[in-house]
């Protein structure tokens, strides 16, 4: 996915995808281009910082 659109995501509050799991954007790094997220309806989610480019 390009940086663009995960920005666009994140002002939409919208979803990805990764490794197979929903996910929603905590927050977004512009210097790294990376994206932390969480898994959709979980208590406690684990939270992982990812490259623009390995989401879907």
């Amino acid at each position: 996915m390009k940086f663009e659109r995960l920005k666009a995501l994140k002002r939409g509050k919208g979803y990805v995808h990764y490794k197979g799991k929903l996910c929603e954007i905590i927050s977004i790094n512009a210097l790294k281009q990376t994206a932390q997220v969480a898994e959709v309806d979980q208590i406690f989610p684990d939270i992982y910082e990812v490259k623009a480019s390995e989401l879907d």
